[in-house]
């Protein structure tokens, strides 16, 4: 939500396949997952309240539900505002703004929606009958894999001796690696960069080693947490572990993009994975919530000391196995407000947290939410250091040890 006003507007956004390419051509749409193309990819974001989007669309703006979308550059006063991205080769640099000038809801992926309604006009003519093939949402799906836990156990197993953490700089979005004491990256918990909605808190300069190839734990499939894949396709050719669950379009391209080259591992969800210096652990909130199904990442660090990677997991969801005094804490959803009070919150060793929140300034989500800071402060964790400009300290990566 962008406000805590009672018209409080929120930011939806939609993964997206171009209705004219995949209606009904079921070979085509197969072909769209397997094949090096773009075109028929999109990320829409439309700003509205949640209560009048469901009114219009007739099914609420929930992952997991599948609408269609009709936008255009002109609409009547009642058309919302929209801002549509096409997939480029390096993803989502660039968008358009219009309007959305009808919404109906079709269907959910999970079963148990809405009745799919008749469509409702906000400016334009509406279509007799909106259909989504089933290919799509099976096209959608995470591609079937036979790898085990034990497969990510073993490719674990060398990520010992972590030094560092580094959060890096990425502006409005998740990228942090823990490093050795010679600053190798060993494993890389998200590889996020800003689309292009957040583009401008991008960083001028953004160094990876393209020779470094790490292991990439991903907390789950938003765009902000995977999207410098597409700036920097060396890594694709990582290793990715990935949550277990429902994908929209331009995320299941990617996956099948890893499982083509051999380096998807699904992580089952109710399991955690133990590594030398740390854990995995499968969130477990609601099925399809993609925040709050995420993994989950807790490192040792040489010193002693416990770093918490937590994604947009809401603290009340987390599930490693052991209880183990935290000394830092990545902020969840980038200091996003949370459902859970303040007593989820994990608690901090006594004087030495650091609640680490990854960040850009002057984002179109207004993150850090002031109600999650003052929770977090509540919890003991009083020394909070943004990746985003702050006061007199510039922005840049953090590192703590």
């Amino acid at each position: 939500m962008l406000s805590t006003s009672a018209a409080a507007r929120g930011s939806f956004e939609f993964d997206c396949i171009d209705a004219d390419f995949a209606d009904g051509v079921e070979g085509v749409i197969t072909q769209a997952f397997t094949e090096p193309v773009t075109k028929p990819f999109a990320v829409v974001r439309i700003v509205t309240t949640p209560r009048r989007l469901e009114e219009l669309a007739g099914g609420p703006g929930l992952p997991g539900n599948w609408f269609s979308l009709e936008i255009g550059p002109k609409g009547s006063a009642a058309s919302m505002p929209t801002w549509h991205a096409q997939l480029q080769l390096n993803g989502f640099p660039s968008h358009s703004r219009g309007v959305t000038s009808n919404i109906t809801y079709i269907e959910s992926d999970e079963g148990g929606g809405p009745a799919r309604p008749r469509p409702q006009s906000i400016g334009a003519a509406v279509a007799d009958q909106v259909t989504v093939p089933s290919a799509i949402i099976a096209a959608c799906a995470l591609p079937s894999a036979t790898n085990t836990l034990q497969a990510i156990a073993g490719i674990l197993s060398s990520v010992a001796k972590v030094t560092t953490l580094r959060i890096k700089d990425v502006g409005q979005a998740s990228f942090s690696s823990p490093c050795d004491k010679y600053g190798k990256t060993l494993l890389h918990y998200d590889v996020g960069f800003p689309i292009s909605f957040n583009g401008h808190t991008s960083p001028k300069k953004f160094d990876i080693d393209p020779a470094e190839k790490p292991v990439v734990v991903l907390s789950h499939w938003d765009w902000d947490h995977l999207h410098a894949a597409f700036l920097h396709p060396h890594l694709m050719e990582c290793v990715w572990i990935v949550p277990e669950q429902k994908l929209g379009p331009g995320a299941a391209r990617l996956a099948h993009i890893l499982a083509a080259k051999g380096g998807l591992l699904i992580h089952s969800t109710g399991v955690s994975t133990v590594f030398p210096s740390g854990e995995i652990a499968h969130a477990n909130g609601p099925q399809g919530n993609l925040n709050n199904t995420g993994l989950t990442v807790q490192v040792e660090l040489e010193s002693g000391r416990f770093a918490l990677l937590t994604g947009d997991v809401d603290y009340r969801f987390l599930t490693h196995s052991g209880v183990r005094p935290i000394n830092h804490l990545i902020a969840t959803h980038h200091g996003a407000r949370f459902d859970s009070g303040s007593a989820a919150i994990p608690a901090p060793v006594s004087g030495s947290g650091k609640l680490l929140l990854s960040y850009g300034g002057h984002n179109v989500y207004r993150h850090p939410h002031p109600e999650a800071l003052k929770l977090h402060a509540g919890a003991g964790w009083v020394n909070q250091v943004p990746t985003a400009r702050y006061g007199a300290l510039p922005r840049g990566d953090r590192e703590v040890n």
